[in-house]
């Protein structure tokens, strides 16, 4: 799960500089510099008080990064339907009837 570039990403949409996200957390510069170029994993903990910082749930920042992990998987899907399909071609391996 990339979630520094989600958390980079969001931040900028939002106008909040990395100076302003420093001030709101307590986290220093070079902390936000590696967790926002996925070089540290944040503790949970890290997350929510980023996530209050920028105005953002904590839930809808893990369901972004995941949706992005599975886009990234998954890049022959290109919609909801087709989810299921390319699921399904990652795991050939079918199991035998035994009827």
């Amino acid at each position: 799960m990339n979630i520094g570039k989600i958390l980079r990403r969001i931040r900028i949409e939002k106008g909040i500089s990395k100076n302003e996200l420093c001030n709101k957390t307590g986290l220093n510069k070079g902390y936000v510099y590696r967790l926002e170029n996925d070089l540290i994993s944040p503790t949970l903990a890290t997350l929510e008080k980023i996530a209050d910082a920028i105005d953002e749930r904590l839930s809808n920042l893990i369901s972004i990064a995941e949706t992005e992990r599975a886009a990234r998987l998954y890049k022959d899907v290109t919609s909801a339907e087709d989810w299921g399909q390319a699921a399904d071609a990652s795991y050939p391996l079918k199991l035998k009837d035994t009827d």
